[in-house]
């Protein structure tokens, strides 16, 4: 592909981010809503060793902050094209080759966010993800400071009672040595190229320059403290068995070493081991995610809220329920509403966005405008519509699905409010680009019979799969 070029009819391609040994990644922009992906370019016969879908199979399995999101395959004959979230923000070789290395709270700050996504892919039903190519090309340092893991072109499914891989792979220096055949790749692989990863950070040599060897981190900085120093020599032994054997165990050091906190403490605070099982160290095990509440406006303010809240994550509440203005009275920002609807004619919050979206001049800057945000939440983000009995029919009949991706693609999590008429084609849109769809009901036999009774006439009329349908008493 060139730069210039308008691929798949909807995207331009605006310069090439990276190329590897798996193929080259472009940035596109989707000429209709000016939003930006990463498109990876696999050229089928070079991936002849390697399931050119592997990494596609993965992804769209995977739901973390930390990972990218898929958001479409585009198979031709010689190349196949995946389109994922473009993360802003810059390598961390890239950085290391600009400051020269790293201080040492800031790398186990980086490792201790690494091991929550490695937790959360080792954990992995059924089969515990590996992720085999940590190095710091494939990690990004996002513009919020938070640390975003990228490519999973080699990537696999542990499978217990496997005596080696089928293929071996990795970047030399970084991969564990059973990765070139001496067993099978498992979790103790990935604490090893982590381990890795952190020396190079740390003292900014390479594996692959002489000595061609992982020395102790004080032999190149007396600075560096004894316990991290020992954290990486058992995160790289040579052999798997006297590593780390999980990534909790690698944790819990880099736990002690941050906070000074004894082994007793770790071992018996029950609430620290139930806050590790149930979120794999973070608050928020899920990446950019689009949530539809159906039938219960109250229900949604209420999670945008609290998600806002607890997360630090972009939350945005969008009101799709034409019939509706209690977002606003909820979540006390009525009167502000209604003032700038005023002040604009008309052209604020949805409406304006709507008519923008028809016009084909949907950008990022309006959106954002068109947006509330509560004085004490400044990452809760609200659109709210104005619709009177004219207006209604128009609106009801759009079909949001552009905006949905377009809000998709600027905020961690957008939450649709959508009432119960199939009718209304917004809802309808809104329902089949959401993730999951979450009914709030009365804990009834009514009530139960009910749902049931729309979940089954919009899985046969609309093909909305009823398996992302969660209920909620």
């Amino acid at each position: 592909m060139e730069v210039g070029q308008i691929f798949d009819g909807k995207y331009k391609i605006l310069g090439i981010i990276g190329r590897g040994g798996m193929g080259t990644v472009y940035l596109g922009q989707n000429i209709k809503l000016g939003t930006l992906w990463a498109i990876k370019e696999i050229r089928k016969k070079d991936a002849s060793r390697i399931d050119a879908m592997i990494e596609t199979n993965i992804l769209k399995k995977l739901n973390h902050p930390a990972l990218p999101r898929i958001f479409d395959v585009i198979e031709e004959r010689d190349y196949v094209y995946v389109i994922v979230d473009y993360i802003e923000g810059v390598s961390l070789d890239k950085e290391l080759e600009r400051v020269g290395k790293f201080p040492e709270e800031t790398v186990v700050r980086w490792m201790r966010e690494i091991c929550h996504v490695l937790n959360y892919l080792h954990s992995f039903k059924p089969n515990p993800i590996i992720y085999r190519d940590m190095k710091p090309s494939n990690i990004i340092l996002a513009r919020d400071g938070s640390i975003k893991l990228i490519d999973f072109g080699i990537a696999r499914e542990y499978k217990p009672g496997a005596d080696s891989d089928t293929i071996y792979i990795g970047t030399r220096g970084y991969a564990a040595p059973e990765q070139y055949g001496a067993g099978q790749t498992g979790v103790v692989s990935d604490i090893y190229s982590l381990g890795v990863t952190a020396f190079s950070l740390l003292t900014g040599k390479s594996p692959n320059e002489p000595p061609f060897e992982i020395k102790p981190l004080r032999y190149y900085d007396k600075n560096i403290s004894r316990e991290l120093e020992s954290i990486i020599v058992k995160c790289t032994r040579p052999d798997p068995s006297e590593r780390y054997q999980s990534v909790d165990e690698l944790l819990s050091d880099l736990d002690k070493l941050v906070f000074g906190i004894s082994d007793a403490v770790l071992e018996n605070n029950e609430g620290n081991k139930a806050f590790r099982e149930m979120s794999g160290g973070s608050i928020s095990t899920f990446k950019r995610v689009v949530l539809a509440v159906w039938g219960n406006n109250e229900f949604a303010c209420e999670m945008a809220y609290m998600a806002a809240r607890m997360s630090g994550l972009k939350v945005l509440l969008i009101n799709l329920d034409y019939i509706s203005y209690r977002a606003g009275i909820y979540l006390n920002l009525q009167d502000r509403f209604e003032k700038a609807f005023r002040q604009t004619s008309g052209m604020f919050g949805l409406n304006a966005l709507l008519q923008d979206m028809e016009k084909g001049k949907l950008n990022s800057k309006d959106f954002q405008a068109a947006c509330l945000r509560r004085n004490d939440l400044k990452n809760l983000h609200l659109l709210l519509a104005n619709v009177s009995p004219d207006d209604y029919e128009t609106l009801s009949g759009l079909d949001v699905s552009r905006l949905i991706e377009y809000a998709y693609g600027m905020y961690d999590v957008t939450i649709l409010m959508l009432n119960k008429s199939v009718r209304e084609l917004s809802t309808i849109s809104g329902l089949r680009m959401a993730d999951y769809i979450i009914v709030p009901i009365r804990a009834s036999l009514d009530s139960m019979m009910e749902c049931e009774a729309y979940v089954k006439l919009v899985q046969s009329r609309y093909g909305i799969s009823a398996d992302k349908i969660k209920l909620v008493a």
